[in-house]
């Protein structure tokens, strides 16, 4: 009896075992599920710095610096040299034909003025004298009382003393003008832009005093690189003013520079404008803007979007909306500095990587990176 009591209570204990490991199970199975999904990295989605593609005409367009000149500035001087006295306009005033720019000393000028009509004068009565002498030997010779040779000789005298006369007169005249020339008017309508002297300035004959813009058309006048030069005239030209943003005025060509400028090499060009608005002001800075059309579309994107596809030039579109990329190639027209101009290969509003696209690969699931908010 005491040897079958020993073995139940040593049979028993396997079984006790076995039972409270088969309870155990499900609670370890769980534990060991949440030590997996722990242990599971989440899905990476990386930001991504994108550029929206905006489809514009495939024209050739080239931009030159040009400043607003007028189409005639003349460069007024003194016809005559002397002192000057009075200086009557500034810089930037408006003058009509016949405005008193400045005023030299008249008083030299008025001494030859009186000296030429002292010999004037002078010439004169001796012309009177010779008239009359000659009158006289012309009754002389006609009684046979004067030989043909005095008469002749007489004659001579009266032609030079009238010559002379006409001489002086003509002299006269001249110092009169120069008398005029003291004082210096504007011969035309037109703005001052320059002012080249002062009072008590001694000036000489013909050196530039005044330079003045004559009113009405107005140019822009740029220079040009040799290896533009040619194309230009079947170019289509444009104005564009740095006051005015967003405004375009059409423009014509009016004169290419036959040679290039010795100190730049560029060529000098002067477009005319047509129908400038007033606002536009002589010296204001501007571009010249030549458009060669050529169709199609291009698209202007950063240098960093462009990446490769085996040889070919590609770049990575995303899908904003499933957060995936697709490498795409793409044509590539031309290079203009910091930009890639794409002929083909994206359509108008895709959105295209432009940072960091040779760490990419179409498994990697990103968004698009927003600027923080200043």
């Amino acid at each position: 009896m005491a040897g079958r009591v020993a073995w139940s209570k040593r049979g028993a204990l396997p079984l006790l075992a076995l039972v409270a490991l088969g309870l155990a199970a499900p609670g370890l199975a769980g534990c060991k599920a949440e030590a997996d999904s722990a242990a599971a990295p989440a899905e990476e989605v990386r930001p991504v710095r994108v550029a929206t593609v905006v489809l514009r005409p495939a024209d050739d367009v080239a931009r030159y610096p040009a400043v607003i000149r007028p189409r005639v500035e003349a460069e007024i001087g003194f016809r005559i040299a002397g002192k000057v006295v009075e200086r009557l306009v500034s810089t930037g005033a408006r003058v009509e034909e016949g405005t008193p720019l400045a005023r030299l000393d008249p008083t030299d000028v008025e001494l030859q003025v009186r000296a030429a009509e002292a010999q004037l004068a002078s010439a004169r009565a001796d012309a009177a004298n010779a008239r009359a002498d000659f009158q006289r030997y012309t009754q002389l010779r006609q009684g046979d009382w004067a030989t043909q040779q005095e008469f002749d000789r007489r004659k001579a005298v009266l032609d030079k003393a009238d010559a002379h006369v006409r001489e002086t007169e003509a002299q006269l005249k001249v110092v009169a003008n120069s008398a005029r020339y003291t004082t210096l008017l504007a011969d035309g309508p037109g703005v001052v832009t320059e002012v080249l002297v002062e009072p008590g300035q001694v000036v000489a004959q013909g050196r530039t005093a005044f330079r003045i813009a004559r009113l009405g058309e107005l140019e822009a006048v740029a220079n040009l690189p040799e290896h533009q030069v040619a194309g230009l005239p079947e170019r289509a030209l444009a104005v564009e003013l740095w006051s005015l943003p967003g405004v375009s005025l059409p423009a014509t060509l009016r004169e290419l520079a036959p040679g290039a400028d010795a100190g730049t090499r560029t060529f000098q060009a002067r477009v005319s404008l047509r129908e400038p608005p007033p606002a536009v002001q002589i010296g204001m800075t501007a571009t010249l803007v030549a458009v060669q059309g050529r169709g199609g579309a291009v698209a202007r994107l950063p240098m960093t979007a462009l990446t490769q596809r085996g040889h070919d030039p590609a770049v990575w579109v995303v899908d904003p909306d499933a957060g995936k990329l697709e490498l795409r190639p793409v044509q590539v027209a031309a290079f203009a500095g910091g930009e890639v101009v794409v002929a083909g290969g994206v359509r108008d509003g895709e959105r295209v990587v432009t940072a960091g696209v040779h760490k990419l690969d179409p498994t990697v699931k990103v968004r698009v990176w927003a600027e923080p908010a200043p």
